[in-house]
């Protein structure tokens, strides 16, 4: 049996390869997200905010007698206030950075702790984005948080490369740009807080996002033939 666990199943690219994921009998998908909207035998769902470290902390790891592989997909994400640093809410910068970079770097620490020991496959894969590599004018928050995620992610792979016995394979992966919540919400944007918004607006009108069903098959089969994928960076729009 496989288990993955999988933040932010709740909707977007987490469900989708959630769903992907469970039409395999031999996998088992434990879902972290505030609100459940899967119901199947193979699933489980814990409600956690990961905007409350104090959550997050007091989150759980299993062993697993039967597992040949475990996994853990840090895929929830928000993009966070969109307007120039200077008229930013502190409190949502606390939280961007809460969600998005503090509650998946405590995640992967105790994932890389517990299953130390483990001789199962593990693999640690992060939903990256463009934006961890490149500016975006009023996505302070977003860029510099994915960012961060992806440097701690890289600095875990270069570590176990040290692992001489069965080392945690790491994942980075940018999905493009991808038709879900955080589309609509870009979109939303007053013009006046964010230069790029019509960029954005014409993806959707000109029917260049990418299903998250899509994503969904793809994320799943790195998980499940990670073989097949250089490890690390990569960029499924290439």
């Amino acid at each position: 049996m496989n288990y993955f666990y999988i933040t932010g199943t709740s909707r977007g690219i987490g469900k989708a390869t959630a769903k992907e994921l469970l039409r395999d009998d031999n996998n088992f998908v434990i879902g972290i997200s505030r609100h459940n909207s899967i119901k199947h035998k193979n699933y489980k769902h814990i409600s956690l905010d990961l905007g409350n470290l104090e959550e997050v902390k007091a989150f759980q790891f299993n062993h697993f007698e039967e597992a040949q592989k475990v996994v853990l997909f840090n895929n929830a994400g928000i993009l966070g206030e969109v307007t120039p640093v200077g008229n930013l809410d502190n409190e949502n910068i606390i939280r961007s950075h809460n969600i998005n970079l503090i509650s998946p770097a405590i995640l992967m620490n105790n994932f890389l702790a517990f299953y130390k020991e483990s001789e199962v496959e593990k693999i640690i894969i992060n939903t990256s984005s463009g934006a961890a590599r490149h500016t975006i004018p009023s996505w302070s928050n977003y860029c510099s948080t994915k960012g961060g995620l992806e440097m701690f992610a890289r600095v875990i792979a270069d570590e176990q490369q040290d692992v001489k016995t069965n080392p945690v394979k790491v994942f980075s992966v940018a999905p493009g740009v991808v038709d879900t919540e955080m589309q609509d919400e870009i979109r939303e944007v007053e013009p006046e807080n964010f230069r790029e918004l019509e960029r954005f607006v014409h993806l959707k009108q000109n029917n260049q996002l990418t299903k998250p069903e899509d994503v969904g098959k793809q994320y799943a089969d790195i998980m499940l033939q990670p073989e097949k994928y250089p490890e690390m960076l990569m960029d499924l729009r290439e």
